[in-house]
């Protein structure tokens, strides 16, 4: 459920038509939309894209990336502001994107272009400001808890994290298409008549983000199943595993109220053999995490 009561004003209807009417005709075209294909996928900024190709050429050193990234001033500003948050902790403060790259790794240096692009680029529709703000903070929090799940389980910690970072970015493109809509059709509908649309579709839609920006393929199945994990071909654990994390997010971030009693009875608890004792930790790590969402906002 998308939460944008703030942003948007009442149901109006339109000229002669009920406010059922109007809901109706909304809902229609809106997943007319949704089926068709016709909606923008946001494109990630050119030099995050050169970034994240150059991160996997094993002939790109610290210098060449730095130069890189510095083509970019916001780009290089925020690299730096992340490379010493709460996220990654850094034991001393990193003064340089030459020093950024040396000590966290090209690895991490890929995960921070791409997190920043995404706040700049995805998680941004006019109106819809706090809406906004509350997903891409708790996409932070999700992010961070797959990587500790996934260092648990000796599994890939950097696929984890963008399927945590991107599990919910189809909500933002969803939210961009109801505002072109609302424009199209000239009428105004608050974003909770269609919150079940938006609970059923961001997966598939986000899914279908990710491909274009030709991440791997598995980070895609994650995030169109992650809330059916059940349905995943390839990608059944890291979809659990972001199911979980998901809620662990709401646990410590929000938006939605999870209990601690709710984490601790989690169905995916089992299927990922997470002990009593590893589930201790990462409940016990929920102020770090706000801490670390917090400090990117």
């Amino acid at each position: 459920m998308v939460d944008t009561t703030s942003a948007q004003g009442r149901t109006q209807s339109g000229a002669g038509g009920s406010v059922a009417d109007t809901v109706a005709r909304f809902r229609q075209r809106f997943l007319e939309r949704i089926a068709a294909g016709n909606f923008e996928l946001p494109l990630l900024p050119e030099v995050a894209t050169r970034v994240m190709s150059a991160t996997q050429d094993e002939n790109c050193d610290a210098k060449k990336l730095s130069e890189m990234i510095h083509r970019d001033a916001a780009l290089a500003g925020h690299v730096l502001r992340v490379a010493n948050s709460p996220l990654y902790a850094p034991t001393v403060p990193i003064v340089s994107l030459q020093q950024a790259v040396s000590r966290l790794g090209m690895k991490k240096i890929r995960e921070i272009s791409l997190l920043v692009a995404c706040q700049a680029k995805v998680f941004r529709v006019p109106g819809f400001d706090a809406a906004l703000r509350a997903i891409f903070k708790h996409c932070i929090a999700a992010a961070a808890y797959a990587q500790e799940i996934a260092r648990m389980r000796r599994w890939n910690v950097e696929e984890s994290f963008l399927c945590g970072l991107l599990h919910d970015a189809g909500k933002p493109v969803l939210l961009q298409l109801l505002a072109d809509v609302q424009k199209e059709m000239k009428i105004g509908v608050e974003a909770g008549l269609v919150d079940d649309v938006f609970d059923e579709m961001h997966g598939s839609v986000g899914s279908r983000l990710v491909e274009s920006w030709k991440l791997p393929e598995r980070v895609a199945e994650t995030i169109a199943c992650h809330h059916r994990p059940q349905d995943a071909a390839s990608a059944g654990q890291s979809a659990m595993m972001t199911n979980l994390a998901d809620d662990l997010a709401h646990f410590a971030v929000g938006p939605r109220a999870v209990t601690e009693e709710a984490v601790r009875s989690h169905p995916m608890l089992v299927p990922l053999n997470v002990y009593r004792e590893e589930l201790d930790q990462l409940i016990a790590k929920k102020s770090n995490v706000t801490a670390a969402a917090e400090s990117l906002l």
